[in-house]
């Protein structure tokens, strides 16, 4: 289908930088977007939280059967009142978010009401729990004492929590019973020893006290329901892990706005990968000529710093990118803030994670890029195990998602950007929520990276930014094969293994996240929607078309699905998103 395009008058409008978010707004719809977040804060505050929404900190998510009631009648609810918005009376900006919002409460329909992962997935119980105390517990937004409130009262919720998932969970697929036990278990080690180190400033307090028998009287009441998991449910768990390949479609139309046949997205996605195996491989060819790929990655995967030098060399490398991105103008970097990578703290043991400042706080918080190095525990083997996910190649396109240019610039943008819906992530797996707008921008820039050739093309960067692309498409693949029964969990293996080159254990783990997270195929979606989109609005631009503009106003429009950015690029378009 081919697209219909505004003059380039009106597209150069579309392009223009965003100003900051008007002031004034159609305001009937925006107290509907407070309430709709107010509520949702209510519902699920372990999620909000995180966006910056702190109204209900001090709560847990309520599983109870009732609760779920009210919410899917409240969720209905919210629909009729939604689609009462005449989107003539809307601005450009509102008209979206109402279509981002009705998405997004289709989903949780779909979640609640119709596939009902709250009867069969112990996950959903300990991710609220665990994700809502660490979210106090790293997140600055409030002085300590305030955050330790806050999780004492969340902690004198967990019975009721735990009973819920009694109650709740029948016949669970065994994976989730498995992975809920880790979590649970995680959680009761998080309240024990790292609860203390995260709240070390207010040792010997009596709020401190007030924390240590609140943690305490929980722990033993988590664990008691984990060995339930282990002992009376595990050995009869028969559950079915597949929704189907409806469920799969609807919840990409909810989530991401995306509307195309999944055999559509399939074939995209078998097209992409062959052609990233092709680049994969000539980049290896010009580094090594006579030698198999597969063994020059293993080569350039061994090439990584020293263990005590890892954070220096990351902080090294991603003032490498601000300063690329700058020079080349890709995008304008806010004026007196830089992107700080710092040791993971002690209860903070991810390989790499950015933590944005949300966009919704105000004053916005610290932002930190953590690395984890390698411990001095580990044996000579192991630390280089562990530090071979650290070659240089591999780090640079770590930081460039994480970072510069991915989500932490991406972040900065999204102050400005109109409105509240499109500044918060919505959900959390494995809940409804649009990363083709968020990971998309984030994997796109990773092949803008080497696109504008930072680091001279050396072709092992572009070999590291191909392995996490080839990745993403296994995602893809193995979120819809494996739900609609063409695919096993060993199929979805034998994907990232013998296609994307992913190491056993990893492509395992890989395969497993698909029986919970059906569309983790949004990484790559996003990339393609954005490149898409890209090659479009140049090509209506011609040579009027400029990089910059388009990338800060993308980034501008906020965490959006790509089919919302596509409309408040292109208006009158019809083309598909991905292509």
């Amino acid at each position: 289908m081919q697209s219909r395009f505004l003059s380039c008058a009106v597209l150069a409008l579309c392009l223009a930088p965003a100003a900051a978010a008007p002031s004034s707004q159609s305001p009937a719809f925006a107290r509907f977007v407070d309430m709709y977040l107010d509520g949702f804060a209510q519902r699920h505050p372990s999620i909000a939280g995180g966006n910056g929404l702190h109204q209900h900190d001090g709560r847990l998510d309520d599983f109870s059967a009732a609760a779920i009631t009210r919410e899917i009648a409240t969720l209905k609810a919210q629909q009729i009142q939604l689609r009462a918005f005449q989107p003539a009376r809307l601005t450009a900006d509102e008209r979206v978010d109402q279509m981002i919002l009705a998405g997004i409460i289709d989903g949780w329909l779909l979640e609640q009401e119709t596939l009902q992962n709250w009867k069969r997935n112990p996950m959903l119980y300990a991710s609220a729990l665990s994700d809502g105390v660490h979210n106090l517990m790293t997140m600055e937004n409030a002085p300590a004492p305030v955050r330790m409130r806050r999780v004492i009262s969340k902690l004198a919720s967990v019975p009721q929590l735990l009973q819920a998932a009694r109650t709740n969970i029948t016949n669970p697929p065994p994976l989730f019973v498995d992975r809920g036990i880790g979590m649970f278990r995680g959680a009761t080690a998080m309240l024990g020893a790292d609860l203390p180190l995260a709240f070390a400033s207010q040792q010997g307090t009596p709020l401190m006290d007030s924390l240590t028998r609140a943690a305490g009287r929980a722990r033993p009441l988590i664990d008691a329901y984990a060995n339930f998991l282990e002992t009376e449910v595990m050995p009869h768990a028969t559950g079915d892990y597949r929704i189907g390949a409806a469920a799969v479609a609807r919840r990409y139309r909810g989530e991401e706005l995306i509307d195309q046949p999944l055999a559509s997205l399939i074939t995209i996605g078998e097209r992409e990968l062959a052609v990233y195996q092709q680049q994969f491989t000539a980049a290896a060819a010009r580094l090594a000529p006579s030698r198999d790929a597969q063994d020059v990655w293993r080569d350039i995967r061994r090439d990584h710093p020293k263990r005590g030098d890892v954070v220096a060399a990351t902080q090294m490398l991603v003032d490498s990118l601000t300063g690329f991105v700058i020079q080349r103008g890709l995008a304008v970097v806010p004026k007196g803030e830089r992107v700080v990578v710092a040791a993971a703290q002690p209860f903070d043991l991810g390989f790499a994670s950015m933590h944005a400042s949300p966009p919704l706080e105000s004053p916005p918080v610290k932002s930190f890029y953590y690395i984890t190095d390698a411990r001095a525990d580990m044996s000579p083997a192991e630390q280089d195990a562990w530090l071979e996910r650290y070659n240089y190649a591999s780090l640079i396109n770590t930081s460039v998602h994480e970072a510069m240019p991915g989500h932490w610039l991406h972040s900065t943008y999204m102050r400005r950007t109109p409105g509240k819906v499109r500044r918060i992530w919505i959900g959390l797996n494995p809940f409804p929520q649009p990363s083709s707008g968020q990971d998309g921008w984030a994997h796109y820039s990773e092949q803008l990276m080497v696109e504008e050739k930072f680091g001279g093309g050396d072709p092992r960067i572009e070999m590291a930014q191909l392995s996490d692309a080839l990745t993403r498409v296994c995602r893809l693949l193995s979120g819809i094969r494996v739900h609609s029964s063409e695919w096993t969990l060993v199929d979805a293996q034998r994907c990232f293994e013998e296609r994307a080159y992913v190491p056993t254990s990893a492509a395992k783990r890989e395969a497993e996240r698909a029986t919970y997270d059906p569309t983790y195929g949004g990484y790559f979606l996003g990339k393609r929607g954005i490149l898409t989109l890209r090659r479009d609005v140049a090509a209506s631009l011609g040579p009027t078309f400029d990089l910059r503009t388009f990338h800060e106003r993308l980034m501008t429009n906020g965490i959006a699905p790509i089919r919302a950015h596509r409309t408040l690029f292109l208006p009158a378009d019809t083309a598909p998103v991905i292509q």
